[in-house]
């Protein structure tokens, strides 16, 4: 019994740093095979996909509701990387206190069971709407993909001018950018949760998590619990001081297993064995109510505080351009206006509404993304669609040859396709406004967009004066944005896509044959 606590922290331990290599992984060396197996057990993307496309890639919760009918919570303290995360500030938090831990304290279930059964309606109204704020992967994946990854970007890209200077050209500079908006939404959530942890224990993980609370309703059907042999309790306390849950009542003999999030920390600390995983009725029933924990006023409140807050922060922020050199830069006032009607989501999603739907903005295609075109939404898809990764043609554009974004996600939110299926995507399609362009302004040519066009549904047709411009052929066009990254005209651009709200089919190019030369006399 005494191992359980070092065999959890060491699981813990390498599942979290692996997760962070995931997401951290910039150069893509990790194989998807690999990072598929490692959100295999997490659970709101693993019940996702079943739900979207039943398959065994997604029957990882099924794995973990087993888990947790024999064993309890399990999932909360060995395999969640917010968990690990909170155990963390819990610990910090009791070293640096010189105030002992208050004890058994009051459950929450009034909140914890509406905020599951909020998510559980508005999944079926609106999709992931209230998930995606409350998945706790989701909320460590955004964490490590933007605030952690400014740290990192910096320390790979001075390691490279470092290793440059001495001829060495095995690592190689990033040129990413996280985004601000994703940095100040994911820290913000972060720390909300670790602050709380820091003074309250896993008081997160019993009062709002949605995965909690399913796991909390299970856990009071599990085969094995942990117990307090009353006859042999020699009542120091040291169970209850220790617990991160607040859920050991040692006066009563009493644990409240739904709120246990099985660290097993009680049963290491207890100094003869009076405390211990277990076998148990499933059905038995305890004595101990919770007939003093009525009032939840208070909480009530706090929670309302706390979702508000984290709610409208983002509403003031702002995609914001990549800081690119501006090489022409027209008067505003003398640009032709225009508005985007519909931003891009990832090729693969099917439509946007489906994508809001089924996304949980764990952001884990947007650190796996090789160019950068995925960003993390503020209000580009509405507030319903907050975070979700859409395609910011400012920031970079989709590669034709690329599929990572299918392959990676975790809950099918953009699905697999093979790379021929991907190029006949079409998430949007390009406009070209001649009245912004340098040709047609400026009389120089130019040509950017044609030049990066991969289907060369943009060629150049001839204009005046020896001059030829761009024309856009929306039947082979998937929409990429290569022309829009490339263009060189602001403040406005004088090519963009256009999204289509439901993905369409874009008609290959054709290849032309290519003619055989002969060998002539002269070979020049």
């Amino acid at each position: 019994m005494k191992a359980l606590k070092p065999l959890r922290i060491a699981i813990s331990s390498i599942l979290t740093v692996l997760l962070i290599v995931v997401f951290a992984d910039y150069y893509r060396l990790i194989p998807n095979q690999f990072s598929s197996m490692l959100i295999y057990l997490q659970f709101i993307p693993s019940l996702l996909s079943f739900i979207i496309n039943v398959t065994p890639a997604g029957t990882g919760f099924i794995l973990i509701i087993i888990f947790t009918f024999i064993a309890g919570r399990i999932y909360c303290s060995f395999i969640c990387p917010l968990g690990f995360c909170q155990d963390i500030f819990i610990r910090i938090g009791r070293k640096l206190s010189k105030k002992k831990n208050s004890g058994y304290s009051k459950s929450y279930y009034l909140i914890l069971y509406s905020t599951l059964s909020v998510c559980v309606l508005t999944f079926f109204i609106s999709g992931t709407v209230i998930i995606l704020w409350l998945d706790p992967f989701s909320i460590f994946g955004r964490f490590i993909t933007y605030t952690a990854a400014y740290p990192l970007i910096e320390i790979n890209n001075g390691l490279a001018s470092f290793l440059i200077k001495k001829n060495i050209f095995s690592v190689h500079a990033l040129n990413i950018r996280p985004s601000l908006a994703g940095i100040i939404f994911s820290f913000s959530l972060f720390s909300i949760i670790m602050i709380l942890s820091f003074f309250k224990g896993r008081l997160y993980c019993n009062s709002i998590c949605p995965v909690g609370a399913v796991l909390s309703i299970l856990s009071k059907f599990s085969l094995f619990k942990i117990r307090i042999k009353k006859e042999n309790c020699i009542q120091c306390g040291k169970c209850e001081t220790i617990c991160k849950s607040g859920c050991i009542d040692y006066k009563n003999s009493f644990v409240d297993n739904a709120r246990c999030v099985s660290c097993f920390n009680c049963v290491s600390l207890c100094p003869n064995g009076s405390i211990s995983l277990s076998k148990v009725p499933l059905y038995k029933k305890n004595q101990h109510t919770d007939s003093n924990n009525n009032n939840r006023d208070g909480a009530a409140i706090s929670r309302l505080s706390f979702l508000a807050g984290i709610i409208f922060m983002p509403g003031v922020l702002s995609p914001e351009e990549n800081g690119e050199k501006v090489l022409y830069y027209q008067e505003p006032l003398k640009q032709k206006q225009y508005k985007r009607l519909q931003f891009s989501s990832p090729p693969g999603s099917a439509s946007i509404e489906l994508f809001n739907s089924r996304c949980t903005a764990c952001s884990l295609c947007i650190s796996a993304c090789p160019t950068s075109v995925l960003q993390p939404a503020v209000m580009q898809y509405g507030l319903h669609g907050i975070m979700q990764p859409f395609m910011d043609f400012n920031a970079g554009f989709c590669n034709y040859d690329c599929t990572v974004c299918g392959d990676i996600c975790p809950a099918d939110a953009i699905k697999k396709h093979t790379l021929d299926d991907k190029r006949k995507i079409q998430t949007g399609k390009s406009v070209f406004i001649i009245e912004n362009c340098v040709t047609y302004t400026n009389g120089t040519d130019c040509g950017a967009c044609s030049e990066h066009c991969p289907t060369k549904a943009v060629h150049m047709v001839p204009f005046k004066k020896g001059l030829v411009i761009p024309e856009v052929n929306t039947e082979i066009c998937t929409g990429c944005g290569a022309c829009e990254f490339a263009c060189p005209v602001r403040p406005l651009k004088a090519i963009y896509v256009d999204g289509n709200q439901k993905h369409l089919s874009a008609k290959l190019p054709e290849v032309k044959e290519k003619t055989e030369v002969k060998d002539s006399e002269f070979p020049f």
